[in-house]
């Protein structure tokens, strides 16, 4: 019994990590050491993704280049210094990397740094942003507001929505608003978009406005499905339009698409 249940212990740490995992230990000059950067790592079954975090602020990079598939913690050569991911399943894996640093404070010079990373954990900041992201944000029923929007470009005056609107659509695949995201919640707002985005505490005053960092912002319902929030910036004002995603999609899987794409 007990041989059985180790060796389902060693085959059960070969699977392909899959999900939202967070660094917790970095062994590296230093021995090891808990994680020194608020780092996470998306595993997907096409693209891998880091996530930093910064306070209340997001970076997403495409900084592996690979899909992390189990390899085993021992390289196939010796002149072979190529990732290896091992210890994995939906629990944790170990992310081994050849570093060549010269002088960082916890990377080697021409050695092997080893990254542990653990899912389920999250700071309260990043469980916010990872759940927008997902899709997994909490929607009030009683508010309308709440959910997840496409953030889709700005138009100068409300009467010219109607107008713009296939301008702004044709528009924005090249624009810079491409694959943006306002995830609304009753305590936060969360802006998503390509390479980062951030999470904001706010007020909401029922479907109409909402204040943040002390600044109010009035809410236009163009449709059901569709909002103007103004935008003043100094004594200009602007609005800033936006539509409802109701495909099922999340920010993610938008994102990570984007990545794939840009590959080819």
């Amino acid at each position: 019994m007990l041989l059985a249940t180790l060796t389902m212990g060693v085959a059960a740490q070969k699977e392909n990590p899959r999900g939202i995992y967070k660094m917790t230990t970095l062994t590296g000059k230093m021995g090891e050491v808990k994680a020194p950067y608020e780092q996470y790592k998306i595993c997907t079954d096409s693209v891998t993704l880091m996530v930093t975090e910064q306070g209340n602020r997001f970076r997403i990079l495409d900084n592996d280049h690979r899909v992390f598939n189990y390899t085993g913690e021992q390289p196939k050569s010796e002149n072979d210094k190529s990732p290896l991911i091992y210890d994995s399943n939906a629990e944790q894996f170990k992310l081994k990397w050849w570093s060549t640093y010269s002088s960082h404070i916890h990377f080697p010079n021409n050695d092997w740094c080893i990254e542990k990373y653990e899912s389920g954990k999250y700071s309260a900041t990043s469980k916010v942003f990872f759940d927008a992201l997902t899709g997994a944000a909490e929607v009030d029923a009683n508010n309308p507001l709440t959910g997840t929007w496409h953030f889709i470009g700005y138009v100068d005056e409300l009467r010219d929505v109607k107008k713009e609107l296939p301008k702004l659509r044709e528009q924005y695949p090249t624009s810079r608003y491409f694959n943006s995201f306002m995830v609304f919640t009753t305590q936060n707002l969360t802006t998503v978009f390509s390479h980062g985005g951030g999470v904001d505490k706010i007020e909401l005053d029922g479907k109409k406005a909402y204040k943040s960092a002390g600044k109010t912002y009035q809410i236009k319902w163009l449709s059901k499905n569709r909002i103007a929030i103004e935008d003043r910036i100094d004594y200009r004002t602007d609005w800033m339009i936006l539509e409802r995603v109701t495909n099922g999609s999340t920010p993610l899987s938008h994102i990570a698409g984007q990545y794939v794409a840009n590959r080819r």
